[in-house]
């Protein structure tokens, strides 16, 4: 991946949570499933959304920070 996709995956953290949690709102609203039951959703999506930010990030060449790339500190 390089610098683009890391800048584009960085830039649609925010769109993607929003559509995660009106998509658990929806659920919420026209279902039996409730939102109490669902939100540790929206972590999961974050998560993800963080780590394929990282990965792209690291495969550009950026510099991580100390203590995260692993090896002896």
């Amino acid at each position: 991946m390089n610098t683009g996709t890391a800048a584009l995956l960085g830039a649609l953290r925010g769109p993607v949570m929003l559509m995660t949690l009106g998509g658990l709102l929806t659920a919420h609203r026209f279902s039996e499933v409730t939102f109490s039951k669902t939100w540790p959703v929206l972590l999961i999506v974050f998560g993800l959304m963080k780590l394929f930010h990282r990965m792209a990030s690291s495969t550009a060449g950026e510099v991580q920070p100390p203590g995260m790339a692993g090896g002896a500190q």
